[in-house]
């Protein structure tokens, strides 16, 4: 995904728009938004995604830097090997909070309001 991007030639802030515009990658920051941190299958639950598809957009989103990934850790509670854990950035899950709550904000206002000033880190 990085290399097509990068061999668009697009400018920053159309990339970051390619990167979240899929339905997918736009359910899973508006589930982190609403969480302070969540594995993939809590988050396979809040949307329509197999739990493979929302690994892929996951694995992309980490690389981006758009959102943060957790090294397991376990609870005492549970047997077997602890899930992964993810999260929104602070400053992007009060944006994606804020806009995607409200049904007057556009997905597109949503995405230029959540993305870093310099847009996601490709290279």
């Amino acid at each position: 995904m990085r290399q097509l991007v990068e061999q668009t030639g697009t400018p920053v802030g159309a990339r970051w728009l390619e990167v979240v515009a899929d339905p997918v990658r736009l359910g899973i920051l508006r589930s982190l938004s609403e969480v302070t941190e969540a594995t993939a299958s809590e988050l396979a639950t809040r949307g329509p995604a197999s739990n493979q598809t929302l690994r892929r957009h996951l694995e992309v989103l980490v690389a981006l830097e758009v959102i943060r990934e957790h090294p397991p850790r376990r609870d005492g509670e549970r047997p077997g090997r602890p899930a992964t854990r993810f999260s929104l950035p602070r400053d992007i899950r009060e944006s994606v909070r804020s806009l995607c709550g409200s049904r007057a904000g556009s997905v597109a206002r949503a995405v230029a309001v959540a993305a870093p000033a310099t847009g996601p880190k490709l290279g």
